[in-house]
């Protein structure tokens, strides 16, 4: 199907009756054995009597080989069954089974979901000799709420007999679901099913005879589609095709056309085929993906990685044109008080309100970001004055110093600390300048909070504090500071413990516990990711075998699994694969026990270092997981290309991204991938994840981290799981 109507009233010349069944044999034959549709033909004991190419491809065999077969031996039993019980109930009633959803399932490869329609299938006097069926793959839509469609699996046709051609063939042009056209050399409709009508809103009279150009106003889009119809008619093999246009309704729909060459007995071009899918569904999610990995989930502003490459493009910008750009680092002062007085759905709540203050103050052309927690970031150009920095700054403290009115009739009162990074230098790097921001934001909180400070390389080259913070962590090691803790992993099928996270913790001596992301970048600026990351393989390793030896031996349960983060840097460094392979032999670890998550991001760079080891680790037998999936610019086009064989979902669980969890889980499954959700923390989120067939899940829901002395009483029968 093309993407432009056409209307119209000639029609080809007339036929013998002879001369239209040889037509119609040459439309059937190409049409079976060119196109990828799953239509099929049977007996009265659903026997297979004929396939097509494409049917028989699906099983990896022959269409003369089919023949003769049954489901029984093609399918799961269970499926097979099901599918002759509809399949005698159209042979007594006579009534065909339309659009029915149902799941194929195989003894030697993953289940699908399919589409399948089954109609009786009679003589020229009108008896029912058997059934003929048209099936089409939906896995992806029914796994995305039945919004997500993927490309269906081949299809076939096959005949009884040449005196049934004609009829089956217009059944099965008549029941399909999709647009199925016929064009000429001359690139002018010679058929369109009703399906193909419906969507261009035109009827095959009106269409027969006449050129997409013809009828469609878009003269770009009509070129790129004859283009695609030249070259099929021109070296005789088939292509696809993706456009969009207007459909009824005014909104834009998006769909994908298979384009196959219509060849005559002698096996020459006499036109082309092609076959229409709405492909809407799909890509809604594929750019809702992208909308999810460009932007904050709670308050909906441009995230770390949409900013910074905002950032690295006004810079790009003033090496053009001379301009200052103007980074503002904000922080509320005190958030954490409101999370833990009246807990995160207020604390959400105030953090919305203060985007939309934020965006308020903003010009159009400004990018306002949440990097994370409560620190927030406006990126403005072409501010002229020093004196409208500290303008814009000051109106940023005031409005954040009104009161936050939320729910329940709540009011909260802050304030914020803010950090002003200006340069004109074209050569500065986005790294730099949001670091600048970040050290005049801890001036201010030094001097008090509630107010801002611009950033003076003279005075600003580090903040006391930070200095402070550098200097203890170069000990915190030798110190016994660090330690792990250990957050249960279950199978959300059946709540089995499967193994563990471990997770780092610094014990400060005056700070208190410090999460990762508290110290984990100063340790990469230090250097100091090799010696740390070690540490943690090695200390989590020797816990594993641990407790795996002593569960075997109490119970004669698996071992478990234990799951290690790896960064970027160690990555890229000399030795670690020498690191695990050591870590292995010395604690007498089965590779497959240990799971080594890297971050999404550190993955789609195509860093030939980060490849090789990767490549070297998955040798060694152990698994490999991309953590926080969907937190970078990235889509489902790019998981094929991932070195992995687990997904964690991460923060995806929420529920208002279920179309896109749905996505991840049915493309993860389909590339033999697991799919791990973390963050879970309530009864609804494990309920939907659940049904949406994700395999396994953490979260607080499921069990908190655990310091090693509760492992050891939860591994001898003690209770951990009380949200389970």
């Amino acid at each position: 199907m093309s993407p432009h109507a056409t209307s119209g009233t000639s029609k080809p010349p007339a036929l013998s009756a002879r001369g239209e069944q040889t037509m119609d044999q040459v439309w059937i034959r190409n049409l079976l054995d060119a196109s990828d549709e799953a239509i099929y033909f049977k007996d009265l004991q659903s026997r297979f009597i004929r396939v097509s190419l494409g049917m028989a491809n699906l099983h990896g065999l022959t269409q003369d080989r089919m023949c003769g077969l049954t489901d029984f031996d093609l399918f799961a039993e269970a499926h097979a069954a099901d599918a002759l019980a509809d399949e005698q109930q159209i042979i007594r009633t006579g009534v065909p089974i339309l659009n029915k959803e149902e799941c194929e399932s195989f003894a030697d490869r993953p289940t699908r979901w399919v589409a399948t329609s089954k109609f009786p299938l009679r003589d020229l006097d009108g008896t029912i000799i058997g059934t003929f069926g048209v099936s089409h793959d939906i896995t992806r839509r029914v796994l995305a709420e039945q919004e997500m469609v993927r490309l269906a699996e081949a299809s076939a046709l096959a005949s009884a007999g040449l005196a049934r051609v004609e009829a089956q063939l217009r059944s099965v042009l008549n029941g399909s679901a999709d647009a199925i056209a016929q064009y000429a050399p001359d690139l002018r409709y010679r058929y369109i099913n009703p399906a193909g009508e419906r969507l261009r809103g035109m009827s095959l009279a009106e269409l027969v005879g006449r050129t997409d150009r013809e009828i469609g106003p878009d003269a770009e889009a009509a070129e790129s589609w004859e283009a695609a119809l030249r070259q099929v008619l021109t070296t005789g093999k088939p292509r696809e095709h993706e456009f969009s246009m207007i459909v009824p309704g005014d909104k834009e729909g998006w769909f994908h056309t298979t384009l196959s060459p219509e060849t005559d007995a002698s096996g020459a071009v006499v036109g082309v085929l092609t076959s229409t899918r709405d492909v809407t569904v799909s890509k809604m999610a594929e750019r809702a993906l992208a909308h999810q990995a460009m932007h904050d989930p709670v308050t909906g502003l441009a995230n770390r990685y949409l900013l910074m490459d905002r950032l690295g493009q006004a810079l790009l910008r003033i090496e053009r044109t001379p301009g200052r750009v103007v980074l503002i680092f904000v922080d509320l002062d005190h958030f954490k008080a409101v999370n833990d007085s009246y807990g995160h759905e207020v604390g959400d709540e105030v953090l919305i309100e203060l985007a939309r203050r934020l965006t308020a103050l903003g010009r159009r052309e400004d990018t306002v970001a949440r990097l994370g927690g409560d620190e927030f970031v406006m990126l403005c150009e072409n501010v002229r004055t020093d004196g409208n920095v500290r303008e814009i700054a000051g109106r940023i403290v005031r409005a954040l110093a009104e009161p936050f009115d939320v729910s329940a009739g709540l009011q909260v009162r802050l304030s914020a600390s803010v950090g002003v990074a200006v340069t004109g230098d074209a050569t500065a790097r986005a790294p730099d300048l949001l670091r600048n921001a970040d050290t005049a934001m801890y001036r201010v909180k030094q001097q008090g909070r509630n107010g801002f400070h611009v950033f003076d390389p003279a005075v600003d080259v580090a903040t006391d504090d930070q200095l402070r913070l550098e200097a203890d962590l170069q000990h915190a090691l030798g110190r016994g500071e660090l330690a792990l803790v250990y957050q249960p992993l279950l199978s959300l099928g059946d709540r089995r413990l499967l193994g563990f996270e471990a997770l780092l913790r610094w014990q400060h001596p005056t700070r208190g516990t410090l999460l990762p992301g508290d110290f984990l970048p100063l340790a990469e600026r230090m250097g100091l990711m090799g010696l740390i990351g070690a540490w943690v393989l090695d200390t989590a390793c020797s816990r594993l075998a641990t407790w795996s030896a002593g569960r075997a031996e109490a119970s004669g349960a698996e071992p478990l699994s234990m799951a290690v983060n790896v960064s970027g840097s160690q990555l890229r460094a000399v030795g670690l694969v020498d690191q695990v392979r050591s870590a292995l032999a010395t604690h007498d670890i089965a590779p497959s026990s240990l799971r080594l998550e890297i971050s999404e991001r550190e993955l789609i760079h195509g860093d030939p270092r980060v490849e090789s080891a990767l490549a070297e680790l998955g040798e060694l037998g152990v698994q490999l997981a991309v953590d926080d999936f969907g937190a970078s610019v990235t889509s489902l086009a790019r998981l094929p290309r991932v070195l992995v064989s687990v997904v964690k979902l991460g923060r995806f669980a929420d529920l208002r991204q279920r179309d896109v969890v749905a996505a991840v889980i049915a493309t993860a499954h389909g590339l033999g991938m697991s799919v791990v959700a973390g963050g879970i923390e309530d009864a609804e989120q494990l309920a939907e994840l659940s049904a949406l067939a994700c395999d396994d899940g953490q979260g607080f829901l499921l069990g908190r981290p655990l310091e090693e002395s509760a492992v050891d009483h939860l591994l001898r029968g003690g209770k951990a799981f009380p949200g389970v």
